[in-house]
């Protein structure tokens, strides 16, 4: 009895982490753009996890159909994405888009202040710089975050500080 006792509350145990995983996911998700069809989730770190204000990097796969649209409408296309998917407030809104390279990282502590807090593999933090210091990609601005497109690494990349 005891142990059935255990196994029942190993597997409930299990079942809640899993689930406020899935819940995390979701809520990064949702500040993405409907526009922006997403895939796997790549990378997903932030310092307290949505439980309140924080800081992150959370990087999803763009699904071949955005990819398509991206790379055939260009700024036409990423400047129709303004809003993100799960909340109609003006907080969750992006402003204009813009072609990299990134105006605003002309100088490393400008791009590593964005990136400061996230911990991710050494590879990835070099591929969202080289994005942004290069030609082909878009970003935009909304309060306390960013959102990068990297057509190229079919990524999309929003960093959030606050």
């Amino acid at each position: 009895m005891k142990a059935r006792i255990y196994f029942l509350l190993f597997v409930s145990l299990i079942s809640a982490a899993l689930y406020l995983t899935w819940l995390n996911d979701q809520y990064w998700r949702d500040v993405i753009p409907q526009e922006f069809g997403l895939g796997a989730t790549l990378h997903s770190n932030s310092d307290l996890q949505g439980i309140r204000e924080s800081c992150g990097v959370h990087v999803f796969q763009l699904d071949d159909v955005t990819l398509n649209k991206v790379l055939s409408g260009g700024l036409g296309f990423v400047n129709t994405a303004q809003q993100a998917r799960g909340y109609g407030d003006y907080y969750y809104r992006y402003g204009e888009w813009q072609p990299t390279p990134r105006q605003d990282w002309k100088r490393a502590e400008n791009w590593s202040y964005e990136l400061m807090c996230a911990s991710m593999p050494a590879e990835l933090q070099g591929i969202i710089l080289d994005a942004g210091k290069q030609s082909g990609s878009y970003y935009s601005h909304g309060q306390e975050k960013v959102l990068m497109v990297l057509p190229k690494h079919k990524m999309i990349v929003f960093i959030h500080n606050g």
